[in-house]
């Protein structure tokens, strides 16, 4: 299931942890993961993110996005280094505390059975209710909100296990919508979603980031991340190979030492995206 560490919806930003737009609200200071049963190696390395950013994590396969990404989420153990949230390392932060701060969505999470969407969505609003954890008014709200945001209202009283793999990616969004931080970490949340379903989230995202959230996302679709990062970190072998604004990060010699293969960029003239085409037809 998802951890509990949260998102909010732009409608439902919380104020309880405010940083302003020109600090870092997620800082990793020489973080280093050695390879272990739990993922591959990623480090030493520094990156940050501050309120009003989606930062995109690039890199070829095993490059150590997702074990970056679980780094930053504290559900890994470091090697070196510190993160810090909201200026405090993050092994001072309570677990509740800290799941009403930051979210993070996984790759994947198991499909519960017997549940219906709204009471899985619900269950994302556990590091806000008492402990018999029934929900108030703020939280059915909440959960309201994010079914409407995810087109999921529809479909609420269905049961998780019947859905699609792109229903249920909308699904665990919609639950770390529904959670309500400021942070919010997503592994690929691209994933299974269709062509106007890929567009809908990016544009929430987008939206979500200029009323003040931040969010760090792991991304495959280069034209998708530079069409809709504010900034972009490319990863390779488990070190950061070049940050920075997508038209500093996408040039032909990065791409090409990166991903090992020949590429021309090229610009959309309609939205000013940078278009990565590999070059190399295998004749």
């Amino acid at each position: 299931m998802m951890c509990n560490l949260g998102i909010a919806a732009h409608t439902m930003v919380h104020e309880q942890y405010e940083t302003p737009r020109d600090k870092d609200v997620l800082a990793a200071r020489r973080l280093c993961r050695r390879v272990s049963a739990l993922g591959g190696a990623v480090g030493p390395l520094d990156l940050t993110a501050r309120p009003g950013e989606l930062l995109g994590i690039l890199g070829p396969n095993g490059a150590g996005k997702t074990t970056l990404l679980r780094a930053l989420a504290g559900l890994l153990p470091l090697d070196e280094g510190e993160v810090r949230l909201h200026g405090r390392p993050l092994g001072a932060w309570e677990g509740r505390e800290r799941a009403r701060a930051m979210g993070y969505v996984p790759q994947r999470e198991p499909t519960p059975e017997g549940w219906s969407v709204r009471s899985w969505v619900s269950q994302a609003r556990a590091p806000h209710t008492g402990w018999t954890g029934a929900l108030r008014q703020s939280d059915e709200r909440a959960v309201n909100t994010a079914l409407a945001d995810w087109a999921l209202l529809p479909m609420a009283g269905r049961e998780v296990s019947t859905l699609s793999g792109g229903e249920l990616r909308r699904c665990a969004l919609a639950r770390a919508f529904a959670q309500g931080a400021r942070v919010l970490l997503l592994d690929e949340p691209l994933a299974a979603l269709d062509l106007g379903q890929q567009v809908a989230c990016c544009r929430r995202l987008r939206a979500w980031v200029r009323a003040g959230g931040t969010a760090v996302a792991v991304l495959h679709d280069l034209s998708v991340a530079s069409r809709w990062c504010d900034r972009l970190a490319l990863l390779r072998n488990g070190a950061v190979v070049a940050v920075g604004l997508p038209d500093e990060v996408f040039t032909e010699a990065i791409i090409e030492s990166a991903f090992g293969v020949p590429v021309r960029v090229s610009i959309d003239s309609e939205t000013g995206a940078r278009m990565v085409i590999p070059t190399d037809t295998g004749d």
